[in-house]
């Protein structure tokens, strides 16, 4: 578990899938650097400072977390050192406070370095960012403690997953079962698997004997038969997967569109849903309307009000009422809009017939190019500048195609922060 305290959000820029992204937030920046010396660029492309890191972590609430010779500090947006590198091990900071380890133990600190939990515990970390509960281990088992310290769930588990509504999935002897904030038991440790409450209502299980999965509300009545293969739940979707296709129900289990539709992940961007069907694409909506009708040869999911779709060997682009909004005359693979700009690239079958994207370029949304695609990789960065991959250099150019600085990471090429 120390690993995930360790783990640094990395965007990394895939062949078959560039990512076109920025963020916005009070500090933007990259990471570059190899190995043992990585060091932080601002916006423009020019580092914060002189110094070099094994490990920069993502910036949060104002600091940084990095690694120095073994050991865990945090630096402002300037490179100044704010807490010294004292630390085994360390979180991010969130909500204000950061776990952190020292001699095998965690405990946890707030932005100034103080000690608002001493170290006392074999883990301590936030269970997501916007949990005020954070999740701790002692004794090999699992509980949960306020930012003050104090026991919410006394640890007896042996493992406890997401806080979703205010209940918890907790493992119990190898069973798992649903208990409130209180310690309450809502469904008994009888089952193979649970889901999060995240729609505040049901959620999914799987029995013993039976690795199928159904859906259950907090009042234990079964409102889906667990005949499926899976079951995703989300705030607004329950998906469902059986033998290889997927359908869609509603938080109270009344299914509104059967599992006909070829299985991925895929589930709702901006309304709407891809559905695939004996090779054609289309979209329904979260009431299950097919709103789009399965006419297209393929698509991508909607991003921005927008979505790429094939018709006749080319790519355009449709809105939400199934209108054209950029002409069909894009030939390759297409890629959906993100902060105003949609990669698109040629399309070749390396050995083995799978499929390899070739050189990427971006489009705005009034269909015209502006990035070229002679790039291996190719994503939005900030203030119409781009990052691009080429001849194994990852760089930050302009929308002149101009270089303003060499990224130099090797496994994950660049990273913006939150």
């Amino acid at each position: 578990m120390n690993k995930i305290l360790k783990a640094a959000l990395l965007f990394t820029l895939y062949i078959s899938a560039p990512i076109a992204f920025a963020q916005k937030n009070d500090f933007k920046y990259y990471i570059a650097g190899t190995d043992e010396k990585l060091y932080i660029l601002n916006q423009d492309g020019k580092p914060i400072s002189n110094e070099t890191y094994s490990y920069i972590g993502e910036f949060s609430e104002g600091l940084f977390l990095v690694e120095k010779s073994g050991k865990f500090g945090y630096i402002d947006k300037k490179g100044a050192i704010v807490l010294p590198f004292i630390y085994d091990q360390a979180s991010k900071v969130m909500n204000g406070v950061a776990a952190v380890q020292i001699d095998g133990k965690y405990g946890l600190i707030d932005q100034k370095g103080k000690y608002k939990i001493i170290p006392q515990y074999e883990e301590l970390y936030f269970e997501n960012n916007d949990s005020a509960f954070l999740k701790f281990k002692n004794n090999g088992l699992y509980g949960l403690i306020n930012k003050s310290g104090k026991v919410i769930i006394p640890n007896k588990y042996d493992n406890l997953g997401d806080i979703e509504n205010g209940f918890v999935a907790a493992q119990s002897n190898g069973n798992y079962g649903l208990i409130d904030l209180k310690d309450n038991v809502i469904a008994p440790f009888i089952y193979t698997y649970l889901g999060s409450v995240k729609n505040g209502y049901s959620f999914s299980f799987s029995e013993k004997g039976n690795p199928k999965m159904g859906l259950m509300n907090l009042s234990g009545k079964v409102l889906l038969n667990p005949v499926y293969d899976h079951i995703y739940t989300s705030l607004d979707e329950v998906r469902l997967i059986e033998n290889r296709k997927k359908g869609i129900a509603n938080k109270y289990g009344i299914v509104l569109l059967k599992p006909e539709y070829r299985s991925d992940f895929e589930g709702f961007n901006d309304g709407l849903m891809l559905l695939e069907k004996d090779g054609k694409f289309g979209f329904t909506n979260i009431n299950g309307q097919i709103v789009i009708d399965l006419i297209y040869d393929a698509a991508r999911p909607f991003s921005e009000g927008l979505a790429p779709v094939l018709k006749d060997g080319r790519w355009g682009f449709i809105n939400k009422k199934g209108e054209t909004s950029i002409d069909f005359k894009f030939v390759g693979v297409m890629v959906s809009f993100h902060d105003g700009f949609a990669a698109y690239g040629k399309r070749k079958v390396s050995s083995g017939g799978h499929y390899t994207t070739d050189k990427w370029g971006l489009i705005d949304k009034k269909g015209n190019i502006v990035i070229q695609n002679k790039y291996d990789n190719v994503m939005v960065a900030y203030n119409n500048n781009f990052i691009v991959e080429l001849d194994g250099k990852k760089l930050l150019i302009n929308d002149k195609e101009e270089v303003i600085a060499l990224l130099n990471y090797e496994e994950s090429p660049v990273t913006i922060g939150n």
